[in-house]
């Protein structure tokens, strides 16, 4: 049978004969259409001859006798017949193991994208240390076959260790590409936008780790391919990739947000914007923009949080935004929002920098100290005579209180609660800076110069105390140097 006489409809059992033939795979693949657009498969799928012709295309795929493309489109058939007839599937790994291997023909040998998608899928059933290679070069050759890039892809991503290693090895293979147009530029970004664009609809559902220099990664995907032809000319090639250029980052950011503190993981969007040429990026790319500026936000406030001021992080607020102006309006409304961040990292907010700061000396910072035990000095002694004052009264006061008016007694015992809880403090305070009180009002003492400053003449050993001294307690308990000399007469 010619291949005219293919091309006309053929069905029933004529197709069951061609496919179950030595026919060529392109007869055999217009049978099998034949077959599915009849509804006779899956119906039919235990004929001994749909069988015969399944059988025929297996030992095809793996006979490296044959024409490559004849290899690729018998592999492609088989898988088409699978998707049709369900049950076929778990034998399909088994099947097509003999043609899988590193002399695999390239996809692009197939003309339809259908037979690349159908290629595709058995390549997701293959292993060995050939295939992230392969399926990285088939990714960068692929033209307008999204559902096949999609497969490629989804097979690379189950067996990359990283995003990073799959962004490179994608990078790598379509630097190696040199489309044959005129403006191999505007070929180029094309595929990578729609590459991209498959990525960002799959990375959502995997679990692979982002893993390390994922910025440097997306960076060298836009790129070296670019490096290696040229810069788009058109500016509606250039809007296209610079958005799934700007899309891909956010997504990364939003799923794997272990990086969304990483400035480094926006630098493919500022690549984009070198590449646009102009002041200012475009009206068209806001809605994509809008997203990263939320994320950068978002990264600014979780770091804030802890107190780091990431100024490369802060930069890509800048290059997202088109006036400087909006830039700092959006960090300045982070410092205004968010009053638990710390002074610091608002004024570097509000401001753009860290404004430097002299730190004090450890020895100026105890001159200081030693300045206010003075105060706090008078105001324990203070404290010691506002408790024996208070001392006195509190009952009688308490007494004629429940006699006269009891509706008080409790007020006056609150009062007094809190009088002596503000003295405890009085006294914490001295503890932590290790101060005492050395004598007491009233109490005779031997005369210490080194406590005591006598008031008027002195002509005798024994003194009264006017006016404790206040002293510093060495670890052992014991009075130490005198911070305020104490008044005897």
């Amino acid at each position: 049978m010619t291949q005219a006489e293919m091309s006309d409809a053929i069905s029933g059992e004529l197709a069951f004969d061609v496919f179950a033939s030595e026919s060529p795979v392109a007869h055999k693949q217009k049978a099998l259409k034949a077959l599915m657009r009849e509804k006779l498969i899956p119906k039919q799928a235990d004929d001994a001859r749909f069988q015969a012709g399944l059988a025929s295309l297996t030992r095809l795929a793996a006979d490296r006798s044959e024409e490559p493309e004849s290899r690729l489109l018998a592999i492609a058939c088989v898988v088409h017949s699978a998707q049709v007839v369900k049950r076929l599937q778990p034998s399909l790994r088994q099947w097509l193991a003999p043609a899988m291997d590193g002399d695999f023909p390239a996809l692009q040998l197939l003309k339809e994208a259908d037979d690349r998608l159908n290629a595709a899928r058995a390549l997701s059933l293959a292993d060995g240390a050939w295939l992230n290679a392969y399926l990285a070069d088939a990714i960068a050759c692929e033209e307008t076959g999204e559902k096949a890039r999609e497969e490629m892809i989804s097979a690379l991503l189950a067996r990359s260790p990283t995003l990073a290693e799959l962004l490179g090895s994608i990078a790598r293979a379509m630097a190696s590409v040199r489309p044959e147009t005129e403006k191999p530029g505007d070929s180029v970004a094309r595929r990578q936008a729609r590459t991209l664009s498959a990525l960002r609809g799959l990375i959502p559902t995997s679990e692979l780790e982002a893993g390390d220099e994922i910025g440097k990664a997306l960076h060298e995907l836009v790129n070296l391919p670019l490096r290696a032809v040229g810069r788009p000319k058109e500016e509606k090639v250039q809007n296209e990739l610079t958005e799934e250029v700007i899309l891909l980052t956010h997504e990364i950011v939003r799923t794997r947000f272990s990086v969304a503190t990483d400035p480094v993981v926006f630098r493919a969007v500022a690549y984009c914007r070198q590449m646009l040429g102009s002041g200012s990026w475009p009206d068209a790319l806001q809605g994509a923009l809008s997203l990263l500026i939320k994320d950068v936000r978002e990264a600014l406030i979780l770091l804030g949080r802890q107190g780091v001021r990431d100024q490369g992080l802060l930069d890509q607020l800048d290059m997202l935004c088109n006036y400087p102006l909006r830039a700092r309006a959006i960090a300045k409304e982070i410092a205004e929002r968010h009053p638990e961040l710390d002074e610091d990292t608002r004024q570097w907010l509000i401001h753009g920098r860290v404004v430097a700061r002299r730190e004090a000396s450890s020895t100026a910072l105890e001159v200081g100290a030693r300045e206010a035990d003075v105060a706090i000095g008078l105001a324990l002694n203070a404290a010691r005579e506002a408790r024996q004052a208070v001392a006195g009264v509190k009952e009688p006061v308490i007494s004629v209180l429940d006699i006269y008016e009891q509706s008080l007694v409790s007020v006056a015992q609150d009062c007094f609660q809190r009088f002596e809880g503000l003295l405890l403090q009085m006294d914490q305070v001295a503890q932590q800076r290790r101060l005492a009180l050395y004598g007491e009002v009233g109490q005779e003492v031997d005369f210490a110069p080194k406590y005591f400053q006598a008031v008027g003449d002195l002509a005798r050993q024994k003194v009264i105390v006017r006016q404790p001294a206040v002293v510093r307690i060495r670890t052992d308990g014991t009075a130490g140097d005198v911070v305020l000399k104490g008044l005897v007469e």
